[in-house]
């Protein structure tokens, strides 16, 4: 499985950034190899005052 390099990640966010700054950066490996050691990353879909989470906030699924 794979394994993150912290425990836990969080951020804090100045209200009103531009769209497209960088918020957060995530990193986790697998020792597995080829095709099996590709890490994909995803929000879990949540709601932010009513609205889907991602309508404030994506992922780049290759690089986390």
């Amino acid at each position: 499985a794979p394994v993150f390099a912290q425990e836990r990640y969080s951020a804090r966010l100045a209200e009103n950034n531009a769209a497209g700054a960088l918020v957060l950066t995530v990193r986790a490996t697998d020792a597995d190899w080829g095709q099996n050691a590709r890490v994909r990353y995803r929000l879990s879909e949540g709601r932010v005052r009513g609205a889907p989470l991602s309508s404030y906030v994506s992922v780049q699924a290759e690089t986390g």
